[in-house]
C-alpha cells in the first residue's frame, strides 16, 4: 500500500508518468464499447443529456459538442487563493489513473495530454475552495480541465503564471478538443480529495516514523521509568499497534539506565497506547486510500456493455478517513504540549524552562506557550466535516461529504504537527546541550541539530532555533 502512496508522491513532486500503449489501446476499446451503449441506451446521463438537476433536459446531437466547453466554464468556479503545485498534479495524475480503468469513455488523447503536461512541469492554476465532493470535485477538476483546452492560467515548471494558451504556444501544442462525455469524465470524481489526503498521510506517516526517534530524546532528558516501554510489558494489553509504537521506542531505551521517579506523567508513561492509536488510525487509512487509489472515480460509468449511474464520484470515504486522522493528529499535538509543559517544569529534573540565566533569560517558556496557542487552533480544526453537508444542485445532491474542506484541513494540521516535533526536537536539543550527557544511541538528531545552528552567534533568536528544527524535520518528512 505504501508503494502506490509513494508513486502519487513523487509525481507530486515532479517525477515523469509513463502512460503505456496498452493503456491507450485499453481507452480506445472503453470509448468503442461507451458509444456502442449509447447508441443502444439512447438516452445517458451527462452525454446528452443535462447535468444534475437539469438532466431532464435532452440534448439535441449538434449541442453536444458545445456542450463539453460550457461545462466546463460553467463549472470552473473556485477562488481563493493557488492550491501548492503538488496538490494539483497529485489530483491530474489520480484523475488519470482512474480514466484509464477504460470505464469513463474518453479517448486517448486526453489521458496522453494530461501526461503531457504533468511531464512538461506544466500546472493549471487551480484555486482553493469551491468543492463539497459530492459529484466528485466538480470545480477543481474543471480548471484543470480548461487549461487542457487551452483556458485559464497555468504555472510552468520555473514558477511563472502564464494564460494556458500561452503555454501551448510556448511547447507547439494545440488545444485539446473534446468530444461528447469528454468534460464530465474529466470532472466528475473525489481525486482532488484523494490527492490532499494522500501527500498528506504520507507526510503524516514518516512525522510518526520520526516521533519514535524524538521520543526516545525527551525520555532521556527527564530521566524517565523504562517498563512501560518494554514491549513484554505492553504485550497483555493486546493491542498490537501499541506493542509495535513500544518496539520503536524500546530499541533506544532497553541498554540505558532506569530513572527513579515511581511513575512518569502519562504524557511520558502512556506514549505506546497514544502512538498506538496514531498507527492503527495511519494503517487503516494507508490501506483504504490504496484501495482509492487504484479504484475509478466517476459516472456514469461502462458496466459490461451498459452504461450505468452510479455514486462512485461520493467522497464520504475520503471525508471520514481526513476526519479520523485529523482527530488522530490533534491529540498528538495536546500529547506533545503536555509532555513539553513537564519537561519545563521543575518536576522534571531539569532546569526550569530549560532557563541557562534563570530570571534573565525565559528559556523555553514561549515555545511551549506558542504549541498551546497551536493545539487550540487543532481542536477547533479536527472538528468532523464529514456530517457537516450543505444539499447542492436545488436538492439533486442532498448529500455531500465535503471531502475537499476535509482533507485541505488534515494537510494545515499535518503542519502543525511538524511544528510542534519541531519544538519538542528542539527541547531535547536544548536539554542535551545544557546537560551534556548524550548516550551514543540517542546523538543522531541531536548532532544534526548542533551542526546546524550558528554557534558563532551567541544572542540567537528562539524564534530562529524553532526555525532550523522546523526547517530539519520537514525536510524529513517533505513538504507541499
Amino acid at each position: 500500500m505504501r508503494s502506490v502512496i509513494r508513486e502519487v508522491w513523487e509525481i507530486s513532486q515532479g517525477k515523469e508518468v509513463v502512460v503505456s500503449e496498452e493503456d491507450l489501446e485499453a481507452l480506445r476499446r472503453g470509448r468503442e464499447a461507451y458509444l456502442k451503449a449509447v447508441e443502444r441506451e439512447g438516452v445517458v446521463y451527462g452525454f446528452n443529456t443535462g447535468l444534475g438537476k437539469l438532466a431532464k433536459v435532452r440534448l439535441l446531437e449538434d449541442k453536444l459538442e458545445a456542450f463539453q466547453y460550457a461545462t466546463l466554464r460553467s463549472h470552473a468556479t473556485s477562488t481563493g487563493e493557488p492550491l501548492p503545485i503538488p496538490y494539483v498534479r497529485a489530483a491530474m495524475f489520480l484523475r488519470m489513473r482512474h480514466l484509464l480503468k477504460g470505464i469513463s469513455g474518453v479517448r486517448p488523447d486526453m489521458v496522453s495530454r494530461m501526461a503531457h503536461f504533468l511531464n512538461l512541469g506544466i500546472t493549471p492554476k487551480v484555486p482553493e475552495r469551491g468543492s463539497v465532493g459530492a459529484s466528485g470535485d466538480l470545480s477543481p477538476n474543471a480548471h484543470v480541465a480548461l487549461a487542457l483546452i487551452g483556458e485559464g492560467w497555468v504555472f510552468l515548471k520555473d514558477g511563472r503564471e502564464v494564460p494556458s494558451i500561452v503555454a501551448h504556444r510556448m511547447y507547439g501544442l494545440e488545444p485539446l478538443s473534446l468530444v461528447p462525455r469528454e468534460a464530465l469524465a474529466l470532472i466528475n470524481g473525489f481525486t482532488f480529495s484523494l490527492a490532499i489526503l494522500t501527500l498528506n498521510l504520507r507526510r503524516f506517516d514518516r512525522l510518526l516514523s520520526l516521533y519514535h526517534e524524538v521520543f526516545p530524546m525527551v525520555w532521556w532528558a527527564v530521566r524517565g521509568r523504562k517498563s512501560p516501554f518494554n514491549p513484554d510489558a505492553v504485550a497483555p494489553m493486546g493491542d498490537r499497534f501499541a506493542c509495535e509504537a513500544a518496539r520503536k521506542v524500546w530499541r533506544y531505551l532497553e541498554g540505558l539506565p532506569d530513572g527513579e521517579r515511581v511513575q512518569d506523567p502519562y504524557s511520558i508513561r502512556t506514549y505506546p497506547q497514544v502512538m498506538g492509536a496514531a498507527l492503527r488510525v495511519s494503517e487503516w487509512a494507508q490501506r483504504t486510500v490504496a484501495d482509492l487509489i487504484n479504484g475509478a472515480s466517476d459516472n456514469p460509468i461502462l458496466v459490461g456493455e451498459e452504461v450505468v449511474s452510479t455514486g462512485n464520484f461520493h467522497g464520504q470515504t475520503v471525508s471520514t478517513l481526513a476526519d479520523a486522522l485529523s482527530s488522530t493528529v490533534a491529540t498528538l499535538i495536546g500529547f506533545a504540549d503536555r509532555r513539553m509543559h513537564f519537561v519545563l517544569s521543575r518536576e522534571s529534573g531539569l532546569p526550569e524552562m530549560l532557563s541557562r540565566e534563570p530570571g534573565t533569560d525565559s528559556g523555553l517558556m514561549m515555545l511551549q506557550v506558542a504549541v498551546a496557542s497551536i493545539f487550540a487552533d487543532a481542536k477547533v480544526l479536527a472538528t468532523p466535516y464529514s456530517y457537516q453537508s450543505a444539499p447542492t444542485s436545488a436538492g439533486q445532491e442532498d448529500w455531500v461529504p465535503m471531502s475537499f474542506s476535509a482533507a485541505l484541513r488534515f494537510g494545515r494540521l499535518v503542519d502543525f504537527l511538524a511544528e510542534v516535533l519541531a519544538a519538542e526536537l528542539l527541547v531535547a536539543y536544548r536539554a542535551f546541550d545544557m546537560v551534556g550527557d548524550v548516550p551514543e544511541v540517542l546523538r543522531h538528531h541531536y548532532e544534526a541539530l548542533k551542526g546546524r545552528m550558528p554557534q558563532y552567534r551567541k544572542n540567537l533568536h528562539l524564534a530562529e532555533e524553532w526555525a532550523i528544527a522546523r526547517d530539519y524535520v520537514l525536510e524529513r518528512v517533505g513538504r507541499v
